[in-house]
């Protein structure tokens, strides 16, 4: 797979040379395998969940974001081609949805703590004005109500439409700030032994290119996929 890395002056902690794995210069995995582990169970999380809009038999295609725990882009990938926003090697995953990705992942880490996770699932449904948020409604399919993509118009402020290239944000060592109020967004805990609890938030991925429904399955795929927890 082709992964941005963090280049030039950013601060690293250092590499892991047999995996080839740039460690962020903030709190990561003890053992490094954070970020890879990840962009590893996010594609085959997204090759195997059904897509809700590109027709009957067909899978997602996404882009999947990692950042670490300040927020600062560690990858993003496109799950059917391992390609990066600057060379997408003829991905067919969406373009918008390499920025919506990127803020999933920022508003996932931002607002969760060793003490308490929120998700962009949540964060949505208590920030919208249809009713889904109310408590005891029942919430049957997220894609459902008025309004599934409340708050999409805040996700793409940064990524020029003609690409990278042109002063982004979405290399990695870079820092994205846009928030997004639907699903897709999940903060990475770690595991300290054979089952979830106790953990400490370590960062957050952020999956876009399909329904709701589908970037929510596959966003807690990849966490649980990799080895990590969900929750502290």
């Amino acid at each position: 797979m082709s992964y941005y890395r963090v280049l030039g002056g950013l601060a690293v902690a250092g590499i892991l040379v047999g995996a080839g794995i740039l460690a962020a210069h903030t709190t990561a995995a003890a053992d490094g395998s954070f970020q890879t582990d990840l962009e590893t169970a996010c594609a085959s999380a997204a090759a195997t969940e059904p897509s809700a809009l590109r027709g009957s038999g067909k899978f997602t295609k996404m882009w999947c974001a990692v950042v670490d725990r300040e927020g600062q882009t560690l990858a993003i990938q496109a799950t059917d081609t391992g390609g990066t926003p600057s060379s997408p090697a003829s991905s067919d995953a969406w373009r918008g949805s390499i920025e919506i990705a990127l803020a999933k992942a920022y508003t996932a880490v931002a607002f969760s703590s060793n003490d308490q996770a929120l998700d962009t699932l949540t964060l949505g449904l208590l920030t919208r004005t249809d009713g889904l948020g109310v408590p005891g409604k029942p919430k049957v399919g997220h894609d459902a109500g008025v309004a599934p993509l409340w708050g999409i118009g805040d996700s793409n402020p940064y990524r020029p439409v003609n690409g990278a290239s042109e002063g982004g944000d979405d290399a990695a060592g870079q820092y994205h700030h846009g928030i997004v109020t639907f699903a897709g967004g999940q903060p990475v805990y770690t595991k300290p032994g054979s089952t979830c609890g106790g953990g400490t938030l370590m960062g957050a991925v952020g999956v876009s290119g399909d329904g709701v429904d589908q970037d929510n399955a596959v966003a807690k795929a990849t966490v649980t996929g990799a080895g990590f927890c969900l929750t502290p």
